[in-house]
């Protein structure tokens, strides 16, 4: 069979893959709801929707989304780019549509392509995409530590056997950034995009320095989420609260077949918060971590256009569409 053939049955079978698990985990988040409503009589009658917290929760997740935004020009601008604060708005979110391609890939490679427009090189690039995954496995593992009792006592485990995992894994994340575990870690992403991309080691002080602003990305993210729980009448405690969304996150990222995430970190947030507010009936839960989904799609949705917007429709589509057209390396 030749290699190109078997590259696209490869890729075929895991984008079914993935969406299969989505549309399975969706499914039964869908069918909980469903019950829990029945049981309600109604589903009216399992929440009460507080526009104005609604609105409030929105607003902190566009902030998580600049944040993240500056995030990535901070991590350009260490692999050697003097990209500014528009540019890698406009990359980060144009880019943002290929990680819900099964895979994890294809969002790098949007932003390998787009980065080119604005001026970088294949080898900065490469080292920010290395040193930005890096530190969202980092970042998110530490801010999943204030529920570790939590989940620990769920499956086993005594507290101090928890964090000491988390930590652990953690600073294995953390010390991949050493010139001697970097090369392995730069081999495996090149064949994990299929394609050549240059990479330079990243340094283990540059993940140091910038992993204070992803754990503060990341907080951004878990506040908003609790403003968004409160206006569907979910009464989410601020403290372990403020940390399920960034560990649902970290989850939906480790899970390579899932797209985006969806569903995995869906299912993980309903977990979750049956262990921060224990007898609560599913079906609220379930409620939120739907209304989560949407609600991250549209402050996604809004990023993207305002980022279509500021790059120019035409040169926008144009882009993407030559990116499109290049996504079969073969």
């Amino acid at each position: 069979m030749p290699e190109g053939t078997r590259k696209k049955r490869g890729r075929a079978v895991l984008t079914a893959a993935g969406l299969l698990l989505t549309a399975v985990a969706l499914f039964y988040l869908v069918h909980t709801f469903s019950r829990s409503a029945a049981r309600a009589g109604g589903a009216g009658n399992l929440f009460s929707f507080d526009p104005l917290l609604f609105a409030f929760s929105l607003a902190m997740l566009m902030m998580h989304l600049m944040a993240a935004a500056w995030s990535w020009q901070l991590v350009c601008r260490r692999a050697g780019s003097q990209i500014t604060y528009r540019q890698a708005f406009n990359v980060h979110f144009l880019a943002q549509v290929g990680k819900y391609i099964p895979g994890k890939v294809w969002g790098a490679v949007g932003k390998v392509g787009l980065s080119k427009t604005v001026g970088m090189s294949n080898l900065q690039t490469g080292h920010a995409l290395v040193l930005e995954a890096l530190l969202i496995l980092s970042g998110c593992l530490i801010v999943s530590i204030p529920v570790v009792p939590l989940a620990a006592s769920e499956i086993g485990l005594g507290t101090p056997t928890g964090i000491a995992v988390v930590l652990a894994a953690a600073m294995v994340v953390i010390f991949t950034a050493h010139p001697g575990a970097f090369k392995k870690v730069t081999a495996i992403a090149r064949r994990l995009t299929g394609r050549t991309l240059d990479f330079e080691d990243t340094g283990f002080s540059s993940v140091i320095r910038l992993l204070p602003l992803y754990v503060l990305v990341f907080l951004l993210q878990g506040v908003a989420f609790v403003l968004l729980a409160r206006s569907f009448g979910l009464a989410l405690p601020w403290i372990p609260g403020a940390f399920l969304m960034p560990t649902a996150v970290g989850v939906g990222f480790l899970v390579l077949l899932s797209p985006g995430g969806l569903g995995v970190r869906e299912v993980s947030l309903v977990w979750l918060i049956g262990l921060v507010m224990p007898g609560t009936d599913p079906g609220l839960p379930t409620l939120v971590s739907l209304a989560a989904l949407v609600w991250v799609t549209l402050g996604e949705a809004i990023a993207f256009v305002i980022a279509l917007i500021s790059w120019g429709w035409r040169k926008a589509f144009r882009a993407l569409d030559e990116l499109r057209q290049k996504r079969d390396p073969s």
